[in-house]
């Protein structure tokens, strides 16, 4: 069963359970891939996995406006949307994972360069970790 796939059938539980809140958050991706495949094509679920990594980067960068203007109402809602968002992600690896990952490919790499190197480390762990979390990691091994 693909992602996609997954997706349609949790909407139609979260529906008979009468869970609005997983079920807008459900129809939400399913409106994001939609639009995103009427532009781009049918997409498998590394495509998916990476439209859900974005709308998480959006809405965490949402949470932190909603804090930083004392929203605690709009700051619940986004939580519960990504909590829903993260079950369809691969299990994220730990800070000391990709420590070990980023200092293996700056030894690897001659006159490193921060660039060059997150790059490398995002195609290395692909899904598995945040970009700001690598940079970081990175900026730190490199300063």
């Amino acid at each position: 069963m693909s992602l996609k796939d997954d997706l349609t059938t949790q909407m139609k539980d979260a529906m008979r359970a009468h869970d609005a809140d997983t079920l807008g958050t459900l129809r939400l991706i399913l409106s994001e891939l939609k639009n995103f495949e009427i532009d781009n094509g049918p997409q498998d679920d590394a495509g998916v996995q990476k439209i859900i990594a974005r709308m998480i980067k959006q809405w965490k960068d949402a949470t932190n406006d909603y804090k930083n203007g004392g929203r605690e109402d709009l700051v619940a809602e986004a939580a519960i949307k990504l909590a829903v968002l993260e079950k369809f992600l691969p299990a994220q690896m730990s800070e000391e994972e990709l420590r070990k990952i980023v200092e293996e490919i700056v030894q690897s790499t001659p006159n490193a360069q921060p660039g060059p190197v997150t790059g490398m480390v995002m195609k290395k762990v692909a899904g598995k970790a945040d970009g700001s979390m690598v940079a970081k990691i990175v900026r730190e091994l490199l300063s």
